[in-house]
């Protein structure tokens, strides 16, 4: 692997010195104003003015502190530049919806894989329907070596409760899907990229009680737009996402509903209003703002709710109760509707 190497000026030196400066390792050449080791990259500045930056993470580190190098790797990025090298990727579903579960899914593919996914000439991931997920999904297990986890509601509650953020419980799934996949494949596998959600030092951080860490991630927003294995994992991680939310829809006996507006809020208050206030801990991230919103709406509902009234008349309660909130309105009285 060749090292990224431009020059740089004083301001720029001052500057990195400043971003590196917990990352700094001691050095004795008189031909060095600067050496620091960040997270997958080793970074050195001669004395005229020549930075150097080698290792997995080393784009990443050099396209800040060069216009010229960012403005080509954008270029790259639009112009269609994919990562051919066999690769691990992986990424989620789940971690923006209110109702359901946090699937991460991490997947290595070669050569071979490479190219069933590059001909599928996906553009663009939230372009596909539901049913394109599914056969593209049912098409790429069969040709990647996967990992797939899957948290439930109800244990995701119980960690956040612990003290565990989501950003957290993202890093350790993450690790743990690629620790499963580099124990499949059984060989080193130079690049492994993650979808980022976090800086590179705050996911190692998160990361401090595991047992296995992998290091030398490769991090990217965007990260399917490159890497074809991110793609096909967040592919897969969507189909499990699929699955899950129509086994809860056929065992809740209720259609459900994704992301985290007011079309799932609605699904959670009557999901609570017939089968009690415990459901939502299943079904529910219970750490979500809409959680303030739904307790709301619960509150107005049982205090509106005659035994005489209607399920039809309830569920008009309830329709204007969320109308008027997301318009900042408030209702005083609905023992009329």
């Amino acid at each position: 692997m060749e090292p990224i190497k431009f020059l740089i000026n004083e301001n720029i030196l001052n500057k990195m010195k400043k971003f590196y400066d917990s990352q700094m390792v001691p050095f004795e050449s008189e031909n060095l104003l600067l050496k620091a080791h960040a997270i997958g990259c080793d970074i050195e500045v001669t004395s005229n003015y020549e930075a150097s930056f080698l290792g997995q993470n080393a784009v990443h580190e050099a396209k800040h502190w060069s216009r010229s190098l960012a403005k080509k790797i954008e270029q790259e990025k639009n112009s269609d530049h994919l990562c051919m090298h066999p690769h691990i990727g992986a990424a989620e579903t789940g971690s923006a919806d209110f109702l359901g579960p946090l699937c991460v899914v991490a997947c290595y593919a070669d050569d071979e894989a490479l190219e069933i996914i590059k001909n599928l000439h996906i553009d663009n991931i939230d372009d596909l329907s539901n049913q394109e997920i599914i056969n593209y999904a049912k098409l790429l297990k069969g040709h990647l070596i996967s990992s797939l986890l899957v948290l439930d509601n109800s244990h995701y509650n119980k960690m956040i409760d612990s003290g565990i953020n989501q950003a957290n419980i993202r890093a350790r799934l993450f690790n743990q899907a690629v620790v499963n996949v580099l124990q499949k494949v059984k060989k080193s596998v130079e690049f492994k990229v993650i979808d980022q959600f976090v800086s590179p030092k705050t996911y190692y951080n998160y990361l401090k009680s595991e047992v296995i860490v992998v290091k030398d991630m490769i991090f990217e927003t965007n990260a399917d737009e490159q890497y074809l294995a991110v793609l096909a994992a967040e592919i897969i991680s969507r189909y499990a996402y699929l699955q899950y939310f129509a086994s809860m829809t056929k065992s809740l006996k209720m259609n459900l509903a994704r992301g985290a507006g007011t079309n799932a809020e609605i699904v959670a208050v009557k999901l609570a209003h017939k089968y009690g206030d415990k459901i939502l801990t299943k079904v529910c991230k219970l750490n979500f703002t809409n959680m303030r919103r739904v307790k709301g709406a619960l509150k107005k509902l049982k205090e509106a709710y005659r035994p005489s009234s209607s399920s039809r008349e309830s569920l008009l309660i309830l329709f204007f109760y969320f109308y008027f909130k997301c318009r900042n309105f408030t209702i005083r009285n609905t023992s009329h509707i």
